[in-house]
């Protein structure tokens, strides 16, 4: 079966995508790969926030999927829209990666480090969590945000750091050897709702693709997620809202979601433990 796969044009979106078309491929299915340039890759004037929309990053892709120009769409899940268009169906959420977030820090970086970053969720639990810090925006794929660090400049002003997924960083397998590298823990800072998860998409009359993708397929991972994009949903907005929340498994088969937004005045936590999905989902939403 010949399949055409389609993605972002950036290094870290075929990169992560090559090990599932690397299966489809090991499994005798002919790929051909389109790349896209997205509305959010093209937007490099200054950070993507809440107001801006959703699906800055998936919508051309999909709008390309449901006209037969490609098969298969592989996304970091943290950036599908929570409303995916009709004719749409998940093909495959495979096992995620390390779902944190990484501190990169020069070697020389002060006592008060000014960090760079375009995520408003970083922005302001980092503000608490890092309060000796300043912070500036950043834009650009991984290894273009790692050079900046590395030349200590961004905009004619001092650079000493940035925070990006862990999930990026390792896939790329990129040699940071030269920085001061420090995971944030989940006190600091939660994940955004999906992070270091992939989905792979097909349309909804492509029941064949799906098949040939479901020992890629890992209900947990799909489980988490759906939690906690249940969670964004309840908050209403997209993925450019102030909210971290992840959801894991326990040894005794209970589900622990922990999830903190950003108020204008406030930053507020909330967890939950329990069997029920719905009900866990509802009691979070109730603490924040």
């Amino acid at each position: 079966m010949k399949i055409t796969v389609g993605t972002r044009a950036s290094e870290l979106a075929v990169g992560q995508a090559e090990p599932m078309v690397e299966f489809l491929r090991q499994a005798g299915h002919e790929i051909e790969w389109r790349r896209f340039t997205t509305s959010g890759d093209r937007w490099l004037a200054g950070p993507l926030d809440k107001s801006t929309g959703t699906g800055f990053f998936t919508r051309e892709l999909e709008e390309s999927l449901l006209l037969g120009e490609v098969d298969l769409l592989i996304h970091s899940f943290k950036d599908v829209a929570l409303e995916r268009p009709d004719g749409i169906r998940t093909a495959c959420v495979p096992s995620r990666e390390d779902p944190r977030d990484w501190l990169l820090l020069r070697p020389n970086a002060p006592s008060n480090p000014v960090i760079g970053t375009s995520s408003e969720r970083r922005l302001r639990f980092l503000r608490k969590a890092l309060p000796e810090a300043t912070f500036t925006w950043i834009r650009g794929n991984v290894p273009t945000r790692v050079q900046r660090v590395r030349e200590g400049l961004l905009r004619e002003e001092p650079l000493h750091g940035t925070v990006l997924a862990a999930s990026g960083l390792r896939r790329l397998q990129l040699d940071l050897g030269d920085l001061s590298v420090r995971p944030l823990r989940f006190e600091e800072l939660l994940p955004a709702p999906a992070q270091g998860a992939l989905l792979a998409e097909t349309r909804s009359d492509r029941p064949d693709i799906v098949e040939a993708l479901g020992s890629l397929h890992d209900p947990l991972t799909d489980r988490c997620v759906r939690l906690e994009r249940s969670v964004l949903a309840g908050i209403g907005g997209g993925c450019q809202q102030p909210l971290g929340v992840f959801a894991e498994l326990q040894t005794d088969g209970q589900m622990r979601l922990r999830a903190a937004f950003a108020h204008e005045a406030e930053l507020r936590w909330a967890q939950g433990l329990g069997w029920d999905d719905s009900a866990l989902v509802a009691e979070v939403l109730a603490g924040l």
